[in-house]
């Protein structure tokens, strides 16, 4: 087997397991991927213990701001408050982030304003 069959033969195996260069398999009239914005954008003030969250708050994003809430807890915040505002919150997350506050010790409390 010559250099350029092995070669080539790489190359289709790539296209067609998605491992090729970006933009490889996909028809040429497609053009580049475009990236999507966040579902949610989480900014945290560490001096105040508050987390503010802005757009679609999911399963996911709940899951990572429950491991913000726990970060400021372990840098000495006994009250975590989380500003949703008009954010969105998914059924699921909601459950994520009462099993959160449920789950708090004593004397330490997780406020969604």
């Amino acid at each position: 087997m010559s250099r350029e069959e092995a070669h080539r033969r790489t190359d289709a195996r790539r296209r067609r397991t998605g491992q090729g260069p970006p933009g490889a398999g996909r028809p040429p009239d497609e053009g580049p991927a475009r990236s999507r914005p966040p579902l949610c954008t989480l900014r945290t003030d560490r001096a105040a213990g508050t987390v503010c969250v802005r757009g679609h708050l999911d399963g996911l994003g709940a899951e990572f701001l429950g491991r913000i809430v726990a970060a400021l807890r372990e840098s000495g915040h006994r009250q975590v408050v989380v500003l949703l505002g008009s954010a969105t919150v998914a059924e699921e997350a909601r459950a994520l982030l009462a099993g959160l506050a449920r789950g708090l010790p004593a004397g330490h409390s997780l406020e969604l304003r």
